[in-house]
């Protein structure tokens, strides 16, 4: 398996969540700046496209690739070993995109519940 190129698709985006959640250390609600890129690779003979992004947990300090798609033929290991390939390609170019940013985009999530519960 190689990894022939990767792009960039989108800029970084900050992902915040309320200080309430953020203290729960649960990383699913955890803010995070997370970037889209695809990827060309070769398994095999075959060559194929990809699509993933990678994250960032503000809190933890943690990296993390996410590969957006199922890709046929690959199993919990071979997905593996793509995500640890694709980190090693992918972590320098994110963190200096981040650093780089001129203006942050931002999404909030916010949680509303439903004030007529008693009705």
């Amino acid at each position: 398996m190689n990894i022939d190129s990767i792009r960039f698709t989108d800029p970084p985006v900050h992902h915040q969540f309320p200080p309430l959640y953020e203290n729960l250390g649960l990383p699913e609600v955890s803010s995070f700046i997370e970037q889209k890129y695809d990827f060309d690779f070769t398994a095999g003979k075959t060559k194929r496209t990809g699509h993933g992004s990678i994250r960032m947990y503000k809190q933890y300090g943690e990296l993390k690739v996410i590969i957006s798609e199922k890709l046929t033929g690959f199993g919990p290991k071979r997905l593996e070993k793509l995500a640890s390939m694709l980190m090693e390609e992918v972590k320098e170019r994110f963190i200096s995109n981040i650093e780089a940013e001129t203006k942050t985009r931002k999404v909030y999530h916010m949680h509303f519940g439903r004030n007529d519960r008693g009705k």
